[in-house]
């Protein structure tokens, strides 16, 4: 049964996901301390998802909280993406990798029940250099 959950954060957690993260592309290439900077930032925020299986990890789900404004800005590639400390009104992924991609989407549903209210958006880079998705799932209105 496919389990999801965040991890605490400690030394041992950013290694196994550090670890895992790095086997998929884009991330494979990335520079070894933006990744863990990242990484590190969003163990410690509470803002990252882990799916497992067996006892093995399957996917990751890494974001940050942001505004409605600085998000969109950035979705159009007008803008770099910034976290906002109060009153966000969006959280961005940042890092989404998995085994199977049957694995994304519990994922996203449980990133936005863990932030009610706020709409999630993210860009989806392909190794092979496909076109950028972009998608997102907004908040009700009210």
């Amino acid at each position: 049964m496919l389990k999801l959950a965040a991890f605490p954060a400690s030394p041992v957690s950013l290694g196994l996901i550090c670890d895992f993260v790095s086997r998929f592309p884009p991330f494979d290439a990335f520079e070894f301390r933006q990744m863990t900077v990242t990484l590190r930032h969003q163990l410690e925020a509470r803002c990252h998802l882990v799916a497992g299986l067996d006892d093995d990890i399957v996917a990751y789900l890494g974001w940050i909280r942001t505004s409605k404004d600085i998000v969109e800005a950035w979705m159009a590639n007008q803008g770099p993406l910034t976290t906002v400390a109060h009153d966000a009104s969006a959280i961005a992924v940042t890092v989404l990798v998995a085994t199977d991609r049957k694995y994304v989407l519990p994922l996203i549903r449980k990133a936005k029940a863990e932030n009610p209210g706020l709409s999630v958006y993210w860009k989806r880079q392909r190794p092979d250099e496909a076109r950028t998705a972009k998608r997102s799932v907004r908040k009700k209105a009210d």
